[in-house]
């Protein structure tokens, strides 16, 4: 059985912000994530603050069948893992700004999430996570991250 693993990257905040973002402006990290976590998932299931309208007109104009689910402050899009959705999550995730753009991402395999990114790709849960998936996060992060295993 494997460790659950949160790791958090550093971060810091521009003046008049509550954004966070990775102390060197760096999400380097983000890619390599995906690229291995993703094959392991299924299903991909992002959340946006519902002020984000850019970002949500954005997925919306990604012409994919998405479950969309709003509330009166998160809109949640949920669909099968599609090329076009993996795609999105390579290479378009950060915003005109330089901002990581999605609060969550979450992707699923048979209904269990097996890779959780939140506050806007700063921090991370992994479930069950085997040496070899420690070893690469490791490996990829900024080495100040806080990494805890239980």
């Amino acid at each position: 059985m494997g460790k659950n693993l949160v790791f958090h990257i550093p971060t810091y905040t521009k003046v008049n912000s509550t954004f966070p973002k990775p102390r060197n402006d760096n999400y380097d990290y983000w890619v390599p994530l995906i690229n291995y976590y993703l094959p392991k998932s299924d299903t991909i299931e992002i959340h946006c603050w519902n002020e984000e309208i850019e970002i949500i007109r954005e997925i919306k104009c990604l012409n994919i069948n998405m479950l969309e689910m709003q509330d009166e402050k998160i809109t949640i899009f949920k669909e099968k893992k599609i090329c076009t959705l993996s795609d999105y999550l390579f290479n378009k995730k950060l915003d005109q700004n330089d901002n990581f753009k999605w609060f969550t991402v979450n992707l699923i395999y048979d209904g269990v999430t097996v890779f959780h990114s939140g506050h806007w790709g700063t921090e991370f849960f992994v479930p069950n996570a085997k040496e070899r998936d420690i070893l690469l996060i490791k490996n990829v992060i900024p080495p100040e991250t806080n990494l805890h295993k239980y």
